[in-house]
């Protein structure tokens, strides 16, 4: 098949191109979950399973629970949203859908950002879940704008790596398992911080300092991560 091109051009028509291309993969990869619910509800049931089970694992030891409480909110978002990843394009395969868009003559860098804005979507709705989750079987404040900002960040960049991954694996017979051996590695530059800044938000009196510096880690690596998606994006789906 002849290769789409991989840049955008500067003008006003190659920019509404750009977007026009996004926001079709966005808007057909939710509406194939609203047909489905395939992907928000499985990794839905697989966090409530997962922290009802550690919730009673340490029903006598409350406070020990509580202390974990950050480290299981960022285990459980990855563990799910590695499923999240692995069912989203599973069903492009399935459908061939991937083999439309990627024959369609479109910059590569949309069908990336459109697949990181779905997924992103979707991790998002599992994460007010679990905001409400854990602040019902921890009681700690889940809910602060802090909290929320760094999950938000957080989820940018678990995603954006997830879907350059997973884009790489997704012709391999054990993409499965190739996904996460792959992507944990390279998303812990992100979670240490990630957690490190929820976790101090949880103290009695949380240190500033501390927080602002893991943010800005952070939103670093979601700024580096989204741009080597960008400029390798191409590479990786047409090898």
């Amino acid at each position: 098949m002849d290769n789409a091109p991989t840049t955008v051009t500067a003008n006003p028509s190659g920019s509404n191109q750009f977007v026009t291309a996004v926001w079709a993969i966005v808007w057909k990869d939710l509406q194939i979950e609203k047909q489905t619910r395939q992907t928000v509800s499985l990794m839905v049931m697989f966090s409530l399973v997962t922290v009802v089970m550690f919730n009673f694992a340490l029903e006598t030891e409350l406070d020990a629970a509580r202390n974990v409480s950050t480290g299981l909110l960022w285990a459980t978002i990855l563990l799910a949203g590695t499923l999240g990843l692995n069912r989203s394009l599973a069903i492009e395969r399935e459908n061939q859908n991937i083999d439309a868009i990627l024959i369609a003559p479109i910059d590569r860098r949309a069908v990336y950002v459109a697949k990181v804005i779905s997924v992103t979507i979707f991790t998002l709705l599992l994460e007010v879940v679990l905001v409400f989750v854990f602040i019902i079987f921890f009681n700690k404040p889940f809910w602060q704008p802090v909290v929320l900002l760094v999950l938000f960040l957080g989820t940018i960049g678990y995603v954006a790596a997830g879907v350059l991954i997973t884009s790489m694996t997704m012709q391999t017979r054990a993409r499965e398992v190739l996904l996460p051996i792959l992507l944990m590695p390279l998303v812990l530059p992100l979670i240490l911080p990630a957690a490190t800044a929820v976790g101090e938000m949880m103290t009695a009196e949380p240190d500033m300092m501390i927080i602002r510096s893991m943010v800005s880690l952070v939103a670093a690596y979601d700024l580096a991560i989204l741009a080597t998606g960008l400029f390798t994006y191409h590479l990786v789906v047409e090898s």
